[in-house]
């Protein structure tokens, strides 16, 4: 068996693609029973965010796992198979290194974000749910939790614009110069506008209005914040009161069209509004960014941003990386052993076979308690095992354990 990675992101899909990839709630059900169907894929786990779509697995080999992907795209989601041309595969160690990189937040648009860590582990324990991980894939995502846990807590990779709604309103602020007096509208009730909302208060800025489906959540979050809550009918109809409108909602359809929008903006008398969409699928109409005085941003926009803190955690990236590589290779010492186990079992079968015949023999001479045979044949396996599998355990650090289980298995004679 094989471990494979495959998707697309930011770094090589724009998000006029990544949206249409993008696997929201009622579509992660199906697609998890889809795979326990396959026959070429034992265990898989989906990421899908607004930075990236992809898939976990385990599956016999290369072929069996582009099989499974394709049927699951153009079967399932009735796209066509060129579809994945733009995914990036990665298959092993290499598909290990990024499942960890990603946990730990080295492969986000805001390196050392925090919310990909949740993302992961929630994607993580969907599967678990559905059935679809089981032993190897569930103690790989434990790993890599754990170390993008460890990251975070062994280095300051997470100071400066760590997530995405921080970025956007360090976006807003570039725009600005300063939000203080500037008119806010956050549309969503989620993590992420929380989290907008959160970052524009320490900003200086004062957010006017929240939008929300739910009034109870989007009242308690506008609350919080000193802002007012509006239904989502009546966000067109507060467009010209403020300056500033930052979105992140899981809505599938945008949630501000382009003939409402130009509506709205005409009794604005060209003042500027500038629009900060950071879902995926995208809230806002592309289209807008045509109309006068109107000024679009989307999440792939926030790089510049990105880049300007990057050099800033140049170091803390180094040392998240060493701890990278270290929980890489603890869990490859574990799969070695792992797959250890079946020659070793065959070893322990064909070492009680033999002790078992030999002793039974001599009890039958020497009038031996049964009780006493038994233990005695345990004493004896164990000192005869205890020097392979510490040998064993030492190869599995530096991939060594091939070769010893082809000796044994040799020299044994076992099938």
């Amino acid at each position: 068996m094989s471990f494979f990675a495959s998707g697309v992101s930011y770094k090589n899909c724009p998000v006029e693609i990544r949206e249409k990839l993008h696997i929201s709630e009622p579509l992660l059900g199906p697609a998890l029973e889809f795979i326990k169907k396959q026959s070429t894929v034992s265990e898989c786990v989906i990421l899908s965010t607004c930075n990236r779509v992809e898939f976990y697995g385990e599956a016999e080999d290369e072929a069996g796992w582009q099989f499974f992907l394709k049927s699951y795209w153009t079967d399932q989601r009735q796209m066509p198979q060129s579809v994945l041309d733009s995914f990036y595969h990665f298959r092993n160690i290499d598909a290990v290194q990024h499942l960890f990189r990603v946990t730990a937040g080295l492969d986000s648009l805001v390196v050392g974000e925090n919310e990909i860590l949740g993302q992961v582990k929630t994607a993580f324990r969907q599967a678990h749910e559905a059935g679809a991980v089981h032993s190897v894939l569930y103690r790989l995502f434990e790993k890599s939790l754990k170390a993008g846990k460890d990251v975070r807590a062994q280095t300051r990779i997470s100071e400066g614009a760590v997530s995405v709604p921080s970025a956007a309103v360090e976006l807003a602020e570039k725009i600005f110069g300063n939000l203080n007096g500037e008119k806010i509208m956050v549309i969503g009730s989620g993590e992420m506008a929380a989290l907008a909302l959160d970052n524009l208060r320490t900003a200086g800025a004062s957010p006017a209005f929240v939008a929300s489906r739910n009034q109870t959540t989007g009242s308690v979050l506008a609350n919080q914040f000193g802002a007012e809550w509006i239904s989502m009918e009546q966000i067109l109809t507060h467009l010209g009161r403020v300056d500033i409108v930052l979105s992140s909602t899981s809505s599938d359809e945008p949630i501000l069209k382009f003939d409402e929008v130009r509506q709205a903006v005409a009794a604005r008398r060209s003042k500027p509004l500038f629009l900060i969409d950071i879902a995926v699928p995208r809230d806002i109409d592309p289209r807008v960014h045509e109309l006068e005085a109107v000024y679009l941003y989307n999440v792939d926009d926030l790089q510049s941003v990105m880049d300007a803190n990057l050099h800033l955690r140049r170091k803390q990236i180094a040392e998240a990386e060493k701890i990278v590589v270290s929980a890489m290779h603890e869990f490859e010492s574990w799969l070695e052993s792992l797959r250890a186990r079946p020659a070793m079992d065959r070893l322990e079968t064909h070492l009680d076979k033999i002790l078992s015949q030999e002793l039974e023999r001599l009890a039958g001479r020497a009038d031996l308690d049964k009780e006493l045979i038994r233990e005695t044949q345990h004493r004896i396996k164990s000192k005869i095992l205890h020097e392979p599998y510490q040998r064993i355990k030492e190869a599995s650090k530096n991939g060594g354990v091939k070769r010893y289980l082809e000796a044994i298995s040799s020299l044994f004679n076992l099938k």
